[in-house]
C-alpha cells in the first residue's frame, strides 16, 4: 500500500488505528470480533489507520453487497494514481475487473473446482493424520506452530505439485510477506517475501513450460487469453497469489476453529458423536471468524452510508464485521448447529468470489475430523492468554491447548 495524503474524514465517522493492536482473542469481550461488532452499530464505516495509510473500511452487510457487485464504481485499481488494490501489485485474477477478470478467473477454475478438491482427499488426510499422530501422545500441543500452520502448507504444496521439501523455504516468504506494519514501517520485509514467492514460482514456472503438468502452473503455461498464451509474469502473478492465500488464511481460519471447540466443550462433544456436522460448523465458524478485507478505490465521487468519497479514495469491504451484521444474520455471534443454513461472505461475494473456496472448505473438513477422531477432549492451556492481529495478517498468536480426557 503506498503513503498518500490523509483527507480529512468527517467528524461523525469514528477513526481506527489498526497497527497491530493485539486484542485477547481467548475472551470473547476483549476479541477482535467483539472490537467491530461494537464499531459497526456505533457507525457503518470507520476511518482506518495504520502506518501504512488510511482508508475507509464499511462494516454492514447489505453496502459490503453492494460496493463488491459495482464493479464500475469501485474498482481494484486506483484511477488516479494507476495502482493496483490487491497489495499494490498486479496479481491474478484479483486485481482484474470485469469484463477482463472473467476471462483470468476462467482459465484457473478446474486446478481450483469442487471435483479437484475432492480429488485431493487422500492426501489432505494423510497430512492431517501424521501431524496429529506426532501429536496425539503428548497430551497437549501449540496448535498454530504444530498443526495449523504446518497442515494447510502441505496441501497447498501437494495441489501445486511443489516438491515437499520446499514447504519450508516458501513459508519463510509467506511469513515475511504478513509481517505486521508496525514490525515493517517502511513495508520492506513484506516486500521481500513477495519477491521470494514470486522468486520461486518463476523457477517453476520455467520447468514446467518444458514439461507441463496438470498442476496450476502447469495449466497455465498452456493457457490462452484472447488467442495468445500467458506471459511469465501473468503466470507468476497467478502464483504468488494462490501461495498467499493457500497458506496463510487456512492456518488463521483453523485456529479460530479450534479455539471455539476448545471453549465450547458441548458443541466439541456434539461433533464427535455427530460427525456428518462438521461441515455445517465449519461454514458457521467461516461467518462468525471471517478474517480480512476487500479492498477497492472509488472511480467517481459517491456517497456511501453517509460517507463522502472522492474519486482515487481507499475503502476496504470489512469481513469480520460484514459476517456477524445482525441486519442480515440472526444471533449472529453464536456458532449455530441446527436451523437454516445461513449464506455467510466469509469467501467474499460477486465477481471477486473466493476461487479457492472448495480446497478450504474440504481440507479444514477433513482436519477437524481426523483431528476429533484422535484426539480427546481438549480445551486452552490453563492460565493462557490468546492475542490475534487485526492487522498485518489476520489470526492468533499461538494456541497453546490440552487434553482434559
Amino acid at each position: 500500500m503506498t503513503d498518500r495524503p490523509r483527507s480529512q474524514s468527517p467528524p461523525a465517522i469514528p477513526r481506527v488505528d489498526l497497527a497491530d493492536v493485539p486484542h485477547v482473542a481467548s475472551d470473547p469481550d476483549r476479541s477482535l470480533y467483539a472490537f467491530f461488532d461494537q464499531l459497526r452499530e456505533q457507525s457503518p464505516v470507520v476511518r482506518c489507520e495504520t502506518r501504512e495509510g488510511a482508508w475507509y473500511a464499511f462494516l454492514r452487510a447489505e453496502t459490503a453487497k453492494a460496493v463488491l457487485m459495482d464493479t464500475q464504481t469501485f474498482r481494484t485499481y486506483n484511477p488516479v494514481a494507476g495502482e493496483s488494490g490487491y497489495f499494490d501489485e498486479e496479481l491474478l485474477p484479483a486485481s482484474k475487473d470485469p469484463p477482463e477478470h472473467k476471462k483470468y478467473r476462467q482459465i484457473i477454475q478446474g486446478p481450483f473446482s469442487a471435483r479437484a478438491a475432492k480429488a485431493l482427499e487422500p492426501r489432505m488426510r494423510e497430512f492431517a493424520v501424521t501431524l496429529i499422530d506426532a501429536i496425539a501422545p503428548r497430551g497437549e500441543c501449540e496448535f498454530i506452530e504444530e498443526f495449523a500452520q504446518p497442515y494447510p502448507g502441505l496441501v497447498f504444496m501437494a495441489m501445486m505439485k511443489f516438491p515437499l521439501t520446499d514447504l519450508p523455504t516458501l513459508a519463510a516468504w509467506d511469513k515475511k510477506f504478513w509481517t505486521s506494519p508496525a514490525s515493517d514501517p517502511d513495508g520492506s520485509i513484506r516486500k521481500s517475501g513477495l519477491e521470494g514467492l514470486k522468486d520461486y514460482v518463476r523457477e517453476q514456472a520455467r520447468g514446467k513450460r518444458l514439461a507441463p503438468d496438470e498442476s496450476l502452473i502447469g495449466q497455465l503455461t498452456l493457457a490462452e487469453i484472447d488467442g495468445r498464451r500467458l506471459s511469465e509474469d501473468e503466470i507468476v502473478s497467478y502464483g504468488a497469489l494462490a501461495c498467499i492465500g493457500g497458506i496463510h488464511t487456512t492456518k488463521a481460519v483453523l485456529g479460530r476453529m479450534m479455539l471455539h471447540l476448545a471453549q465450547h466443550p458441548d458443541q466439541q462433544l456434539r461433533l464427535r458423536r455427530e460427525p456428518a456436522l462438521i461441515r455445517r460448523f465449519i461454514d458457521e465458524a467461516l461467518r462468525v471468524y471471517a478474517i480480512g478485507e476487500s479492498f477497492r478505490f472509488v472511480a467517481a465521487d459517491v456517497e456511501l452510508d453517509g460517507c463522502p468519497l472522492k474519486r482515487g479514495d481507499r475503502i476496504s469491504v470489512h469481513w469480520p464485521a460484514v459476517n456477524r451484521d445482525p441486519r442480515m444474520y440472526p444471533d449472529p455471534t453464536e456458532v449455530h448447529l441446527e436451523g437454516p443454513v445461513q449464506a455467510h461472505l466469509a469467501f467474499g461475494y460477486g465477481p471477486h468470489f473466493c476461487v479457492g473456496m472448495h480446497v478450504a472448505r474440504h481440507d479444514m473438513a477433513i482436519a477437524l475430523e481426523e483431528w476429533q477422531a484422535r484426539i480427546p477432549a481438549f480445551a486452552l492451556a490453563p492460565g493462557a492468554t490468546v492475542t490475534e492481529r487485526v492487522w498485518g495478517g489476520a489470526g492468533l498468536h499461538a494456541l497453546p491447548l490440552r487434553w482434559v480426557a
